[in-house]
């Protein structure tokens, strides 16, 4: 191994992972002739232009790069063949980050949306010219169905920022929330325990001391809210795993029910295709129909997923979701009595 290249290994392990990323982008921007200047790099790297020139004194002084300031071009280039030492990422790892940071993206209602944005346009400064192009046929050829943010995005990116500092520094919150369910506006002190996202909308699992349990809140119910001084601790029996594991998705309820659902042939063999719940058990009967046996609170949450596979599915327990169940359909069938 030449002097040069362990000179360069070294540099690479004393360099922050964010300036390394600029540094790797620059040196591509000089390698492929294009004579980047200051203005240039800062714009498009959304940095400063002091950072810029930091980055560049390290890239001449740490990695030994030859830069010149080239007066006619008006910008750098260098005086002889130069090349930093690779990243050691495989094309596949590096499609992974790709698409992982472009899933997130989508992701509003958080300070993190815009940052993930720049990450991902600085990544692809940093990939091959034959992966760049491998990425712009994914760009068309790959989609993420993400759905819509609840709620206004610049509201949310607030609460959502005072919310994580709140959790981080376990400090209590006071909110003025509305219950949907209710149509009901209570002033609520919380203590922030974790954040979720789920089907377009944020919630805070907290403390409520209102209630004294453990309460789910829809971040875009929240109309007011105020981080105190008052700190807290995390209930000492308190499982993320735990309090969600009798949700189908993120309600629950008062009670664990034992939810037995009989789907018709023709959707059973969609249904037993996926994993619904972890509580799962299928059950296939002699006329192509299929059991799905869960064990499940929040029963509203539960009836809405039925009610969406229509006359292909049927509840057989427990009976106060199957006359809920019941009622739902019958109110829906007297909609469409005149058709």
């Amino acid at each position: 191994m030449s002097l040069v290249l362990k000179k360069n290994k070294k540099a690479i392990s004393n360099v922050g992972r964010q300036s390394l990323a600029r540094i790797y982008a620059i040196h591509r921007w000089i390698a492929a002739g294009r004579y980047p200047n200051v203005a240039f790099i800062a714009e498009r790297l959304e940095v400063s232009a002091r950072t810029v020139e930091r980055d560049i004194q390290i890239l001449r002084d740490f990695f030994g790069a030859p830069i010149v300031y080239d007066s006619w071009h008006r910008g750098y280039r260098y005086d002889k063949t130069f090349s930093l030492p690779p990243i050691h990422l495989t094309e596949g790892e590096l499609l992974t980050l790709y698409l992982g940071q472009r899933l997130l993206s989508q992701f509003g209602g958080t300070p993190f949306s815009r940052i993930i944005q720049g990450a991902l346009a600085k990544l692809r400064t940093m990939l091959p010219e034959k992966l760049m192009v491998d990425l712009d046929l994914l760009d068309k050829d790959i989609s993420f169905a993400v759905a819509p943010l609840r709620g206004d995005a610049e509201k949310l990116a607030v609460l959502y920022a005072d919310l994580c500092r709140a959790i981080q520094d376990n400090c209590s919150v006071q909110i003025t929330y509305y219950t949907a369910s209710r149509d009901a506006v209570t002033e609520r002190l919380i203590d922030p325990y974790h954040l979720r996202f789920y089907q377009g909308a944020w919630y805070v699992i907290a403390y409520c001391h209102y209630r004294r349990e453990v309460r789910l809140f829809a971040l875009d119910r929240i109309r007011q809210w105020q981080v105190t001084g008052r700190k807290f601790e995390v209930a000492a029996d308190f499982s993320l795993e735990d309090y969600l594991q009798s949700s189908l998705g993120i309600e629950r309820g008062p009670q664990v029910h034992e939810v037995i659902i009989r789907f018709h042939r023709d959707q059973a063999r969609w249904i037993k295709e996926r994993q619904w719940h972890p509580s799962q058990v299928m059950e296939e009967l002699t006329d192509g129909s299929l059991l799905l046996k869960m064990h499940l609170s929040g029963l509203q949450e539960v009836k809405r997923w039925v009610l969406g596979f229509g006359s292909q599915a049927e509840v057989l327990a427990p009976p106060e979701l199957r006359r809920e169940v019941g009622r739902e359909a019958k109110e829906l069938a007297g909609l469409y009595d005149h058709i």
